[in-house]
């Protein structure tokens, strides 16, 4: 079994605009460990598979939030690797798919996808999975590129 989970631009995003959001009660990481606890504890066979928070550049005025984004990400992805998770950094398969696809078909507004921008990560996440009907686990991940994954298995 594999969890994919992608959590964290909102939290990101308060951290950027608090005139627009309150800031956060708690820190952010305290969670997010807490999170790896439960999947620990509750799913030890499970394989956790941490998809970063990304901004897509379709709006040239949220262009400074990538220096919030980038340390958001490099603490999620830190604790998301202390925690034996594979990170697929979404942030990076963006930046690549940016130099082919106008920003906008991939995001509106930068942040939320739209199909095209979900095919582009579902793409990014199938190539690094791989079904394996011998396996216990039926499902293995696996790294492909170097740039956008981190903590993958060998094949």
């Amino acid at each position: 079994d594999i969890i994919i989970m992608l959590i964290g631009v909102n939290d990101a995003w308060e951290n950027y605009v608090p005139e627009q959001y309150p800031p956060l009660l708690r820190p952010v990481e305290p969670h997010i460990r807490e999170i790896y606890r439960r999947f620990k504890a509750e799913l030890p066979e499970t394989q956790v598979l941490y998809l970063t928070p990304f901004m897509v550049d379709a709006v040239e005025e949220k262009l400074p939030y990538h220096k919030t984004l980038d340390e958001f990400r490099a603490l999620l992805k830190n604790v998301a690797l202390e925690n034996g998770a594979k990170v697929l950094d979404l942030q990076e398969v963006f930046y690549e798919a940016q130099k082919t696809i106008e920003p906008k078909k991939l995001a509106i507004d930068g942040i939320h996808p739209t199909n095209l921008g979900h095919k582009v990560m579902a793409d990014a996440i199938e190539k690094m999975i791989e079904f394996v009907e011998t396996s216990k686990r039926g499902v293995v991940l696996k790294s492909h590129k170097k740039d956008a994954l981190e903590g993958g298995m060998d094949d």
